[in-house]
């Protein structure tokens, strides 16, 4: 229902089948542009549906597996009964919605190709992906507005030129724009298409784009009488990947770092401490009178508590140091520079006087505290979840000696 939610508001029209005879049985009554089938279904499943697709229409759909599975057992079947692409659940919706993006993509480059091979004036010239038709001396032939669009130039720019004066690609952990896209005409052995994943292409500009670039030789026989290139501009994608990353190591709130980013921290950071023989301390952050608050003003009110809080502990800290939102009103500190204990109790103490320092809020003025818990490695602890427990463990007796106060652990 999600599924079908999302695709109908990104425009896509959607028809729905419930197992894998029913799909079949629509193929037979229309064309579509996308189908999408989980593996697990009931009566055939979701790989024998898509080998049927793939064996026994003329011009298939590309198919787009969506499944919990994630097995190697499972990806290798889905990509050798001839599916386009893989995705698990649960679904991250941008990465869906440029994953069948790309797919559609790139399945009407293929269309077009075929069409080139018969007879290349005839592409489409409104195609989204960049396309150009190169000649067995290695000149471009053709050149659609969409790559001309892509590369910054003009059709009188393009026409005739070699190719390698007009495709410069770099490879990704390069810097050298000097990649051949083209190796079928210097390896005559090279009969397939070539697949450049996230490269960066030049514009004519000097300035450069991502992009997924695929080149594939014409062959008459077995000569070689030309090539096509095709590539799409990935910004997007990658904007929306990158998204992604950053959502799922931030809290939402505040922009601080999160718990699973935390997790993943913390043991670097013990890790680099132990090598180069230095503390590191731990301050676990809980604040005093927050409850009230939400009872009384309501969480928007909160809200923007938090978000007050999380500036605070910014500003107290030095670049070296990072804190994180654990959740709630939880937070912590990770003094990775501090030589000393007393270091570390001097942030804890400035934290204190920082968040008791009155919050407005709109009309409300708020009175919020903190108790600190502090760890510090290889003092009392050898290893990252040991560290924050103790830490854990120290927050609370500061909140039993009577809140607003820092405590050390010890045994």
């Amino acid at each position: 229902m999600l599924m079908r939610q999302f695709l109908e508001g990104e425009g896509y029209t959607v028809v729905e089948a419930e197992n894998g005879h029913a799909a079949l049985e629509k193929l037979a009554e229309q064309s579509f542009d996308l189908v999408i089938l989980d593996i697990a279904m009931p009566g055939i499943d979701g790989l024998s549906v898509c080998e049927h697709i793939r064996s026994s229409m003329a011009d298939p759909p590309p198919v787009l597996m969506v499944t919990a599975l994630d097995d190697e057992q499972s990806v290798e079947r889905s990509f050798s009964t001839g599916a386009a692409d893989y995705i698990r659940k649960p679904l991250r919706w941008p990465v869906f919605k440029n994953r069948i993006r790309y797919i559609m993509g790139s399945h009407r480059g293929k269309q077009e190709l075929e069409l080139l091979s018969r007879n290349y004036e005839m592409i489409l010239d409104a195609a989204a992906n960049g396309i150009c038709g190169v000649d067995d001396k290695g000149r471009i032939s053709y050149v659609n507005p969409a790559a001309l669009r892509m590369l910054g130039c003009s059709i009188k720019d393009a026409r005739k030129r070699d190719y390698r004066e007009m495709f410069k690609i770099s490879l990704p952990g390069s810097e050298d724009f000097f990649e051949d896209c083209c190796p079928y005409f210097t390896q005559p052995d090279l009969k397939t298409m070539t697949c450049f994943d996230e490269v960066r292409m030049l514009r004519k500009d000097g300035t450069s784009f991502p992009a997924d670039f695929r080149s594939t030789p014409i062959l008459q026989g077995n000569r070689l009488i030309g090539g096509v290139l095709v590539f799409q501009d990935v910004t997007e994608r990658q904007e929306a990947a990158e998204m992604i990353r950053y959502m799922a190591n931030h809290d939402p709130l505040t922009n601080l770092p999160n718990r699973n980013y935390f997790r993943r921290r913390l043991p670097q950071a013990v890790s680099l401490a132990r090598r180069y023989g230095r503390i590191l301390c731990l301050l676990f952050v809980d604040l005093d009178r927050f409850k009230p608050i939400n009872d009384q003003f309501g969480h928007g009110v909160g809200d923007m508590v938090l978000m007050q809080v999380a500036e605070r502990l910014r500003n107290v800290l030095r670049a070296s140091d990072s804190v994180c939102r654990l959740g709630g009103d939880e937070f912590v500190t990770l003094l990775e520079s501090t030589e000393t204990l007393d270091g570390a109790i001097l942030v804890a103490q400035k934290v204190i006087e920082s968040l008791n320092e009155p919050i407005e809020v709109g009309d409300h003025v708020c009175f919020i505290g903190a108790s600190i818990g502090i760890s510090v490695f290889p003092i009392d602890c050898q290893d990252a979840e040991t560290m924050l427990r103790h830490a854990d463990i120290a927050m609370y007796e500061a909140k039993k000696k009577g809140r607003n106060c820092w405590q050390i652990y010890s045994e």
